[in-house]
Order: C-alpha cells, then sequence, then structure tokens
C-alpha cells in the first residue's frame, strides 16, 4: 500500500472514530455540520502566521518553518476528509512520487497557502464550486516549496494521526487525558513533542507499532 493511500485509511478510520459513521454526510454524530473547506482555510492562514510576513513586527525575526510543517500536516488531515466527504480519494495517488525543491522557497509557500486560502473560502460560500482538486494541487505545491515530499508527509502525518487517535482512546473529549509528558531528559514537555521524538528514533514504525509506543510512554511518563 503506498503511503497515500495508508493516510487516507487512517484518516478515515480516525474520523469514524470522533464523529462517528455519519459524517461522511457532512454532519458529526452529535449532529454539528462540519466544513472540512473552512478548516482548510483557517489552517493555511495559521500556516501563513509561521513567517514574518507583518512589516511593522519582528522585523528581523526569522520564519517558524518547523510550525509551517505542522500546519501543513493539519491542512492534509482536512483535505483527505473533504476528498472521502466527496467520494474521490485516488486522484491524490498522482502525486506520490511528487518530487520537492531542493531550497525551501519562503514567499512561494505564503504565496501559494495564501491561494489556498482564497480557493477554499471561495468554494465554502458558493457550494455549486468543486475546489477540491485545486486546493490539493496548491497544497502539493506548497509542499515542494518547504522542501517536503511524500515520505516526510507521511511521517508528520502519521505521528499526528495517531497521536490523536491516542487522544481521543484515553479520554481526551471528557477532559481526563493527561497532555504533559516527561521527555528522555526528564523535561515536562507537550506529547506531540515526544511523540515526535518516538517517530524520529523509530522512523519505520507502522501505525500499530508507533500507537504502542505512545502507549507505553503514557502509562510510564505522563504527568498525573
Amino acid at each position: 500500500m503506498n503511503q497515500i493511500k495508508q493516510m487516507f485509511k487512517l484518516q478515515q478510520a480516525l474520523n469514524d472514530a470522533t464523529n462517528g459513521l455519519i459524517w461522511t454526510e457532512g454532519a458529526t454524530k452529535e449532529g454539528r455540520q462540519i466544513s472540512w473547506l473552512r478548516c482548510i482555510y483557517m489552517e493555511a492562514a495559521e500556516a501563513i502566521d509561521s513567517f514574518n510576513w507583518k512589516h511593522w513586527k519582528d522585523i528581523e525575526g526569522q520564519p517558524d518553518l518547523d510550525n509551517a510543517k505542522v500546519e501543513l500536516v493539519d491542512i492534509w488531515h482536512f483535505i483527505m476528509s473533504e476528498a472521502i466527504h466527496f467520494g474521490d480519494t485516488q486522484f491524490a495517488e498522482a502525486y506520490v512520487d511528487m518530487q520537492p525543491e531542493r531550497e525551501i522557497n519562503p514567499e512561494m509557500t505564503v504565496e501559494t497557502l495564501e491561494k489556498i486560502v482564497a480557493v477554499a473560502a471561495n468554494a465554502n460560500v458558493d457550494k455549486s464550486k468543486n475546489a477540491l482538486y485545486e486546493i490539493t494541487g496548491l497544497f502539493f505545491k506548497a509542499l515542494a516549496t518547504m522542501n517536503m515530499n511524500v515520505a516526510e508527509l507521511y511521517k508528520r502525518y502519521l505521528v499526528k494521526n495517531q497521536l490523536n487517535t491516542f487522544r481521543q482512546d484515553h479520554g481526551y473529549k471528557e477532559g481526563s487525558y493527561v497532555k504533559m509528558w516527561l521527555d528522555d531528559k526528564g523535561n515536562i514537555v507537550e506529547d506531540n513533542v515526544v511523540a515526535f521524538a518516538i517517530m524520529d528514533k523509530n522512523p519505520e514504525l507502522t501505525p500499530e507499532q508507533f500507537y504502542k509506543k505512545l502507549e507505553e510512554v503514557y502509562k510510564n511518563d505522563s504527568i498525573n
């Protein structure tokens, strides 16, 4: 199974567990309406904020490229969800062999993200428009400008997907989940920091193996 197909499978499972099987009809099991397009453009706007674009503030500041990559993965969650909702998940496999640019191009990344915001917001207002394919093309262009390939997207997605699944399984909605964990050095950090460290040390883990690693750390190193 290629990595894009695997990510769609994982996203389907997460959405089923979180929102109930009815989510593909546009609402959660609690009856709340879902707008994946709004999720996409809001996350794209957050990604833009990772770059030092404000002419009146932090003039010499550097872009937070790692956070930009985190936001890109969040955008991908919602693109896949919109694709599943729309009923077409195979088209994205055309990007499986995408090659990134050799150097990160922050200006081009911001420009591409702005296009995602514009296209997704417009399509969310005008329901007659299908913007899924255009948004997906822009998304993979944004990845390329950040020097990210599908392999890196998959690794980062796997961490977020399994961590989100783990949170839901351990009382996140009920408020009983403990988000602060201990890292290898005994520092108190958020769970996502530990999760990415696990993946960095074990890049070949399957989703099931990664989940088990999270269970081991949570049992021993969460701050109760």
